[in-house]
């Protein structure tokens, strides 16, 4: 409803008005689901979130090797910061629109950034890494950073790089069996 709005032009410089045109719908009919635009913009940021690691838990299923699916996140990345419409990480998005510790999209978006490091963390414990929090902790940075680079720089050029970067940690980290 309100992602490619909230997601081209963010949240906070989309009005619930604009919300309610994309929709089709009447006031009282968003507003019945979502009462604030802290509701739906919580909804928003917790149905990104989710269908993030929906795709990267996907394209990390289709390897056998715990290595390889670690680098299947950042194959994931460099395909979504090459598009034309790649406008950065939503959770990243979210945390500067909404700085505030309490409010409820700012938290969702924290929530998801340590369920990342936290997944990245087990994906390193069964490829073997010698030390799984750091490598996921240095992975964290590598999504992250390219992430935001890539909204602002060339896209392709830096999720690319990103992938080298993820290979190179990983293969460092984890030896081969």
């Amino acid at each position: 409803m309100a992602t490619r709005l909230y997601y081209q032009q963010g949240i906070r410089a989309v009005g619930m008005d604009a919300v309610v045109k994309e929709c089709g719908v009447g006031n009282a009919t968003v507003y019945r689901q979502f009462p604030t635009k802290d509701a739906l913009a919580t909804a928003y940021v917790r149905g990104r979130a989710d269908a993030w690691f929906e795709r990267m838990e996907q394209a990390a299923a289709e390897h056998v090797d715990p290595r390889q699916k670690l680098s299947a996140v950042f194959e994931v990345l460099a395909e979504d910061t090459a598009g034309t419409g790649y406008r950065g990480c939503p959770m990243l998005n979210t945390n500067t629109e909404f700085p505030e510790g309490d409010h409820p999209a700012h938290r969702v978006a924290v929530d998801h950034k340590e369920r990342v490091r936290d997944w990245l963390r087990t994906l390193a414990e069964q490829a073997g890494a010698e030390d799984p929090g750091l490598l996921a902790e240095e992975l964290l940075i590598v999504l992250n950073g390219a992430y935001a680079t890539a909204a602002v720089l060339d896209g392709r050029t830096y999720g690319n790089r990103a992938l080298g970067l993820a290979r190179r940690l990983i293969d460092e980290a984890c030896p081969r069996r």
